[in-house]
């Protein structure tokens, strides 16, 4: 979720502040600026989460019902 915030501040800032590109019944400032806000409340859902740029490691280990047989996986992603 904090990477995409990143990316649509990104965007939305290129939008609002580089693009002069007028289109009639569009205006691409306000589009950015749209866009710059979303990516602001990406980025401050994933701190409060705790989850901006960490990375996770699972662990799940599966008993068979009579013991015998057991296995395990490790799963390593970012957040």
């Amino acid at each position: 979720m904090g990477g995409l915030g990143v990316l649509l501040l990104a965007v939305g800032a290129i939008l609002a502040f580089a693009v002069n590109y007028e289109a009639e019944g569009v205006n691409l400032s306000t589009i950015g600026v749209i866009l710059m806000v979303a990516g602001a409340v990406g980025v401050l859902a994933a701190l409060v989460q705790g989850r901006f740029m960490t990375f996770r490691t699972t662990t799940e280990r599966h008993v068979s019902s009579d013991g015998r047989h057991v296995v395990e996986s490790e799963s390593t992603g970012a957040i």
